[in-house]
């Protein structure tokens, strides 16, 4: 058993270390995303690869996150269900931050009214479920909160608007820039055409969605998109 902890959170590894049993070991972590994705633990906890389309138990591990434990054993213990997650609260817009124990099907417009500044509308604000990289963007606040709900980021929109996005120049940084060791860049020009089954080739099924590419990309190419079409259409090769 692996406690795996960023080595920012000092409390958090102090704390474990003091009370954690044999055999369980805790690790500190260097603090850098996206450290907490389950094949990045694996390989730096166990120095072990996840095949392609394979799952960690086949490499005889199981990544579960503080919330799914803490859930497991409730559920075990007390014989209670998922209903309610930590979910985040911050932002330039949000006069409350913290993180806050919210039942599965709380109103965000309800953590709004609680939590917001206000004033911090969508007009200019962009309020993102989950977080910065990989956060879903809000087109309103009728949505709730679900079980994959980590957090509400409301972050002041900025003053220049986002150029659009233009033909891939080759520069190379998403490829520098991905933690897979993957090439975004095919994934732009073969998504653009519709050829999923290229794609599939340059292993977009490894891709864990981090957004490092998107966010670094000198042409403002909506990679993940492409990413999750070709995801989604993977098996068609036309």
């Amino acid at each position: 058993i692996f406690y795996c902890i960023e080595e920012n959170k000092k409390e958090a590894l102090e704390s474990m270390k003091a009370s954690a049993e044999n055999p369980a070991r805790v690790i500190g972590l260097r603090t850098k995303y996206p450290q907490g994705a389950e094949k990045m633990l694996i390989k730096r906890t166990l120095g072990r690869n996840v095949p392609d389309g394979k799952l960690p138990f086949d490499v005889g591990a199981v990544v579960l996150n503080v919330g799914t434990a803490y859930a497991i054993y409730r559920a075990v213990s007390e014989g209670m269900p998922l209903f309610e997650r930590v979910v985040t609260v911050a932002g330039d817009g949000v006069s409350r931050r913290g993180n806050f124990l919210m039942k599965t099907g709380t109103p965000f417009a309800h953590v709004a009214g609680k939590c917001f500044t206000p004033g911090s509308g969508l007009k200019d604000f962009e309020i993102r479920m989950g977080g910065p990289m990989m956060g879903i963007i809000q087109r309103d606040l009728s949505s709730a909160v679900i079980k994959g709900t980590t957090g509400l980021l409301c972050m002041r929109k900025s003053p220049a608007e986002a150029s659009e996005s233009r033909d891939c120049i080759k520069c190379g940084r998403c490829v520098d820039a991905c933690p897979m060791e993957l090439y975004p860049h095919y994934y732009a020009y073969y998504g653009k055409n519709g050829a999923w089954g290229k794609c599939l080739e340059y292993g977009v099924k490894k891709c864990i969605e981090c957004g490092c590419c998107q966010y670094i990309c000198s042409s403002r190419i909506d990679l993940l998109s492409h990413i999750k079409k070709a995801k989604k259409n993977a098996d068609n090769k036309t």
